[in-house]
């Protein structure tokens, strides 16, 4: 073999590897995004998610999937015919409860109290000898998670925030903050999209959807939001653009108690801070939504 053929094979060679290692980097994403569309501007700035599991075919089929500590989330798949929930229990933090797809699609969920331990619980709708409903623990696990940074469970979807590099949410915000480096502009300017796009629907808050799981895509284009629904939408948004965003449920005190969902946002600038877009678009004052002895927090994702 001549010097010239040796050399052309070990460049082949190199350049190979180089390909396989760059393609190996990008999997993850890869398996979030699919394939077949060109993804947005703006879904390089996210954090995805992504799992091992593979959808439950057969009923009563569960699984959990707690190698994401780092990333701040689990993962799971539930198929059952019975209503299936979540519990994730921090050692000295807030249980939290969270519905489950029952379809037996992979879904997840924030770890929101940081680094540290986590038990995790499935459960499943049952009725006992009285017919009395209930719910029966049917799987357990543990997370230890140490996160990267406490920022991780706010910049990536989750089943309660979905948005991928295809969504309707995530190109919206691409097309409003091109050319904006300034994270407290792009907050200002998601806020006012938001507030232009979806109408607050008294009906639908007191008769709609009480499962939590929200669709930013459909909240948009149904056009008609509640409280929470501001909140996903708006936090779907400032996640895809790398800025951390709570979805916070709980009270406000505005001449009686009422049960409210808002956002916490963080900028360099200001750390964390509350938006409240529902009350922005009532002509609610920026004063009484920045004053913390207005709100009382119940729990966030």
């Amino acid at each position: 073999m001549t010097n010239s053929k040796r050399n052309a094979i070990i460049c082949g060679l190199v350049a190979l590897f180089v390909l396989c290692s760059l393609y190996l980097q990008s999997a993850p994403a890869l398996a979030v995004f699919g394939g077949g569309r060109e993804k947005s501007a703006a879904a390089v700035r996210y954090l995805p998610v992504y799992s091992y599991l593979t959808p439950a075919e057969t009923n009563d089929s569960f699984a959990i999937d707690a190698a994401h500590g780092g990333e701040g989330y689990i993962a799971l798949t539930a198929k059952s015919e019975e209503e299936i929930r979540v519990k994730i229990i921090p050692d000295g933090g807030t249980e939290r409860v969270y519905l489950v797809p029952r379809t037996g699609e992979v879904a997840y969920y924030p770890l929101s109290d940081g680094s540290g331990h986590y038990a995790i619980q499935i459960m499943k709708k049952v009725k006992d000898s009285t017919n009395t409903e209930l719910y029966e623990r049917v799987m357990e696990g543990a997370c230890d998670a140490a996160l990267f940074d406490e920022f991780q469970p706010f910049l990536r979807p989750s089943t309660y925030v979905w948005f991928t590099g295809y969504s309707n949410c995530v190109n919206a915000a691409a097309k409003l903050c091109t050319g904006e480096s300034n994270d407290d502009r792009k907050i200002e300017l998601v806020k006012s999209y938001v507030a232009g796009e979806l109408d607050y629907d008294e009906t639908l808050a007191e008769n709609g959807d009480q499962t939590y799981i929200r669709d930013p895509d459909e909240i948009l284009a149904r056009k008609t939001a509640t409280c929470l629904d501001y909140a996903v939408v708006t936090a779907a948004m400032l996640r895809s653009q790398g800025i951390p965003a709570k979805v916070v449920y709980g009270n406000v005190q505005q001449g009686t108690t009422i049960f409210h969902a808002w956002n916490m946002v963080y900028t360099s600038s200001r750390g964390w801070f509350r938006v409240d877009v529902t009350y922005a678009d009532h002509g609610i004052v920026d004063s009484f939504i920045a004053d913390d002895s207005n709100y009382t927090d119940a729990g966030w994702y």
